[in-house]
C-alpha cells in the first residue's frame, strides 16, 4: 500500500496529528507496537497546551478537541474519560520528622494559578482513557490503524512505484514476532509494508526512527540529570484532609492545593500527585541521579504529611508495579532524515518538574500539521522547526537545572519557579493576542535568554538584596506581580483564560 504520511506512536500526539491529516484529505498509516488500551504518564496540562488544543480544534474544526480544552468542557462533553482539575501548580516544602506548619504563608508553600474558575480551569489527563479516545477518532476519520505491529526496517526509495518523488519504504510486523531485524526472510506471514512521503516519530522515549537513520545523540549536552519512579495509586487522601488545620494562617489561596500539580519538596527530591475525578492519583518521585531513588514507604516514614497522605494507598496500575527509570533525559536531534521528522516528545525527554511535555508535543503537532499540509518548501521549513525545538530544548533545561540545583533552598527555589512562570506566562500572553510565538516559554525572546543566564549566575548564592534586583531585571517580562513578596507565594494572575 502506499501512503502520504506514517506517524509511528499513537498517544496523545501522534493521533491528533494523525487525525488532523486524515481529516484534510491526507492518507495516514499510524504503526503502534503497542494497542490501547496502556499506561502512560505524563498527565498535567497547562495553560499554553490547552490553548493550543482549543486552537488545533478551532483550526481543523475537530470540536472534540476543543471541548477537551478545559474542565468545563470536557466535563459537558465527555463526563465518561477521566480527568484531574487543576486550577495552577502548588509547592509544599517538608522537613524530615516534622509535620507540615507555617507561621506565615509562603514560608514552606507557594501557589500559582493557571484558571481563574474550576469551569475554566486546566486539566490532568489520564492518559490511557484519553489516549485510547484520541486514537479512536483518529481511526474514525479514516487513519488506518496497524497498532500491534512494530516497524522492522526502513529503506528510501528514490522513484516509487508510482513514479513519483522520493519516498520511503515501511516493513512492518507484527509486535513481538521478531527475532532480528537483520534476518532477510521473518519466518511468519503477519508482515505488510508501505510506502510513505512523510515518516512522523511520535513514539515518546522510544525514538523509533533513531533505530534507522544516524541521528545525533545530544543528550550529553543537557544539565538536568535525574531519575524517577511513578504509578497510579488509589486511596491517597487529600491535603486538605492531613494538614494540621489549627497552624494555619489566615491568608485566601487563589485555589484548592489539591486542584492542581501537587508538588511536595523533600530533602534531595520531590513528589507530584495529580488527582483524577474517579479516585485514582498519579503519584511520583523524582530525584537527582546522584542521589537514591528513595521508595514510597521510606517516604513515608521520614516525612510525616506524606505518611498521612499515603499510608493506606496501594498502587493501581500499571498491572506490573511502580515503574522505576534509569535517567530521564534524552535528546536526539529532531529531524532524520528529508520528511522523516520528531515530535518534541519523541525529541526530548527532559523532565517533568514544569509540566512542559503535553504544551511541547502540541506545539509540535501544531507545527508539522501546518508544514505537511501548507509548506511550500519543506527543506526550509524542517530546517527551522529543527532550529525551534533545539533552541526551546537548551532554554528548558537551564530553567529545570536551575530549580533543582535550589532544590534545599525553597526562597532560592522559589525564584527559580517565578522565572519559569514569568517565560510560561508572556508565552501565554502572546496566545491571548491572537499571535503564534516563535518559540513557546519565551525562549525566542535574546534579552529574555540573557536575563535567565545571569540569574542562572547568580541565584544558588543568592540573598535578600539579590533577589530584588532579580525582581527588578524581570519587571519588563513580569505582568503576574510574580516575587511580590506582599502576597504570601499566592499569585493569582492568569492570562490565557
Amino acid at each position: 500500500m502506499r501512503v502520504d504520511v506514517t506517524v509511528i506512536g499513537s498517544g496523545f500526539a501522534g493521533s491528533i496529528l494523525a487525525w488532523i491529516l486524515a481529516a484534510r484529505g491526507r492518507s495516514v498509516l499510524l504503526v503502534d507496537r503497542a494497542k490501547h488500551p496502556r499506561f502512560a504518564i505524563g498527565e498535567s496540562s497547562t495553560p499554553i497546551a490547552d490553548t493550543i488544543l482549543k486552537r488545533l480544534g478551532e483550526t481543523y474544526r475537530l470540536k472534540p478537541l476543543e471541548d477537551l480544552s478545559c474542565w468545563g468542557t470536557w466535563q459537558d462533553s465527555n463526563p465518561q474519560l477521566p480527568c484531574g482539575r487543576k486550577r495552577g501548580f502548588s509547592y509544599l516544602i517538608h522537613d524530615s520528622g516534622q509535620r507540615f506548619q507555617e507561621t506565615a504563608f509562603g514560608e514552606k508553600s507557594l501557589l500559582v494559578a493557571a484558571s481563574p474558575t474550576d469551569f475554566r480551569s486546566d486539566t490532568h489527563w489520564h492518559r490511557s482513557t484519553l489516549d485510547e479516545f484520541l486514537w479512536s477518532q483518529a481511526v474514525k476519520a479514516g487513519v488506518m490503524d496497524r497498532t500491534g505491529y512494530e516497524i522492522i526496517d526502513i529503506s528510501r526509495c528514490e522513484i516509487d512505484s508510482y513514479g513519483n518523488r522520493e519516498s520511503y519504504k515501511i516493513r512492518c510486523a507484527a509486535a513481538g514476532k521478531v527475532r532480528s531485524r537483520t534476518q532477510e526472510e521473518p519466518s511468519f506471514e503477519d508482515v505488510f509494508e508501505v510506502e510513505t512521503d512523510w515518516i512522523i516519530d511520535a513514539s515518546g522515549s522510544s525514538g523509533s526512527l533513531s533505530k534507522f537513520f544516524p541521528v545525533q545523540d545530544r543528550t550529553h549536552q543537557l544539565k538536568t540529570r535525574t531519575h524517577a519512579w511513578f504509578g497510579h495509586f488509589g486511596g491517597v487522601k487529600p491535603w486538605v484532609e492531613v494538614v494540621d488545620a489549627s497552624r494555619r494562617v489566615d491568608f485566601e489561596n487563589p485555589f484548592s492545593v489539591d486542584d492542581a500539580a501537587q508538588h511536595h519538596l523533600l530533602s534531595d527530591g520531590w513528589m507530584w500527585m495529580l488527582r483524577f475525578n474517579h479516585g485514582v492519583t498519579s503519584v511520583g518521585y523524582t530525584a537527582p541521579v546522584d542521589s537514591p531513588l528513595v521508595g514510597l514507604d521510606v517516604l513515608a516514614r521520614r516525612y510525616p504529611m506524606i505518611g498521612d497522605m499515603v499510608g493506606s494507598a496501594e498502587c493501581v496500575a500499571p498491572d506490573s508495579g511502580i515503574v522505576q527509570t534509569k535517567r530521564l533525559q534524552r535528546w536526539l536531534e529532531p529531524v532524520a532524515a528529508s520528511r522523516c521528522v520528531m515530535l518534541p516528545t519523541a525529541s526530548l525527554t527532559l523532565d517533568p518538574l514544569h509540566s512542559t511535555g503535553i504544551a511541547h508535543a502540541l506545539a509540535g503537532v501544531e507545527r508539522l500539521a501546518t508544514l505537511i499540509l501548507d509548506a511550500k518548501d519543506h527543506r526550509v521549513e524542517l530546517a527551522r522547526y529543527s532550529q525551534v525545538l533545539m533552541n526551546e530544548a537548551r532554554f528548558l533545561d537551564r530553567l529545570v537545572n536551575l530549580a533543582y540545583r535550589n532544590l534545599a533552598r525553597f526562597d532560592r527555589f522559589t525564584v527559580a519557579c517565578m522565572v519559569y512562570f514569568a517565560a510560561a506566562i508572556r508565552c501565554e500572553e502572546t496566545y491571548q493576542a491572537g499571535m503564534t510565538p516563535s518559540h513557546l516559554w519565551n525562549a525566542g525572546d535574546e534579552a529574555f535568554c540573557e536575563f535567565v543566564h545571569w540569574v542562572d549566575s547568580v541565584l544558588d548564592q543568592a540573598d535578600g538584596v539579590m533577589f530584588e534586583r532579580i525582581r527588578d531585571r524581570m519587571e519588563r517580562w513580569n505582568n503576574a506581580g510574580l516575587m511580590d513578596p506582599d502576597v504570601g507565594n499566592r499569585f493569582a494572575y492568569t492570562a490565557t483564560k
